[in-house]
């Protein structure tokens, strides 16, 4: 078996955010070849005259282009793991990565935590993105009124603003409005009818993406002091800020700080994201976590910006920023560098 995990996309929005027609489009696409994609309900997928082959028991399916479909049969963690253990054994083509589809209502954080705490699949998959469908007609509603919408938009690496041309311009900034205030640092895509480049939703961890995270001004705080949202549109349950170090800091020190936020309040954290500049370390560390799960650190070859300070970015949902910063604050002076003045913390608000 390979030691190289699989770039894992997820695919997610709310109830008739337009999912499957987006997956229409993907699908034959030359840039889902040698990728698994997992669907809801395979026979939703209008593609049959695509389908060059099935397998026995009728669960995967082989597109011309090399992709496979695959359908969801029981639990999601098991259909993930058989596709992984037939592709070892020769069974199907060696896809390099998985694209997953989830259910409307489904919630991206514990789906997440699911596949990448999974036993079976330890080690074998890594989050590349998380990628959002919002309806452009009834988002604003849907976020008004439906948690998981909420949950969905701000834990999107990027979201897709579906049908776009059924609204004006006036209402499609307000629901930008409204998405910004969720989450500001997501790059928003407008769609229409479904078309949308494979590439872009595909290998979203970059250092592009990251600067625009890292750069992104805590819209929740910014939008309501404009008194841009209205009441029914604001989510004072949903934060999101970005926390500055300006000295190197101890890694061992603050990846200790972030696994104990993580594993005490991480189903209050949706997202945490960064880039470091630690002790002993020549090049820059891209850290991210998802509710109790943080993610293997990547170091890059250069940092993407002149900004070399470390950069933290949460969204929070019921969770106060004073006790982030007065845990990761406790664990970095237990390194032995003293107090929390020596690290030149400060809030990028």
């Amino acid at each position: 078996m390979s030691s190289v995990a699989l770039p894992l996309t997820l695919l997610t929005g709310f109830l008739g955010s337009g999912k499957t027609t987006l997956l229409n489009r993907l699908l034959p696409q030359p840039a889902l070849g040698r990728c698994a994609v997992v669907i809801n309900e395979l026979g939703e997928i209008g593609l049959d005259h695509l389908f060059i082959s099935t397998s026995r028991d009728e669960t995967v399916a082989l597109l011309q282009n090399g992709c496979l479909c695959c359908g969801v049969r029981d639990e999601l963690a098991a259909t993930v793991t058989d596709l992984l253990e037939r592709r070892a054994r020769g069974e199907i083509p060696a896809f390099e990565r998985i694209l997953i589809e989830t259910t409307g209502l489904a919630r991206p954080g514990p789906v997440v935590s699911l596949l990448l705490g999974d036993v079976a699949l330890e080690g074998r998959l890594q989050l590349d993105g998380v990628v959002t469908t919002v309806d452009a007609k009834h988002g604003i509603e849907q976020l008004a009124r439906h948690e998981e919408s909420r949950q969905q938009v701000a834990f999107a690496d990027r979201l897709l603003l579906t049908k776009a041309e059924m609204i004006d311009v006036t209402a499609l900034a307000d629901l930008e409005t409204a998405l910004e205030a969720l989450n500001p640092g997501a790059p928003r895509i407008v769609v229409h009818n479904g078309d949308i480049d494979a590439q872009q939703v595909l290998d979203i961890m970059t250092p592009q993406t990251l600067r625009r995270w890292l750069r992104s001004e805590p819209a929740s705080s910014k939008f309501m002091a404009r008194g841009a949202m209205t009441p029914r549109l604001r989510h004072p349950d949903i934060d999101s800020f970005c926390l500055r170090y300006s000295r190197p800091l101890p890694m061992h020190a603050f990846e200790t700080a972030l696994t104990v936020l993580l594993a005490y309040h991480g189903e209050h954290i949706l997202r945490v994201k960064g880039i470091g500049n630690f002790i002993g370390e020549s090049r820059p560390v891209v850290f991210h976590g998802v509710q109790q799960l943080l993610h293997e650190p990547l170091r890059l070859a250069t940092w993407p910006d002149d900004d070399h300070t470390t950069r933290v970015v949460f969204i929070v949902q019921g969770l106060t920023r004073l006790l982030i910063e007065q845990t990761i604050t406790h664990f970095l002076g237990e390194a032995g560098e003293g107090t929390s003045a020596a690290f030149s913390m400060t809030s990028m608000e």
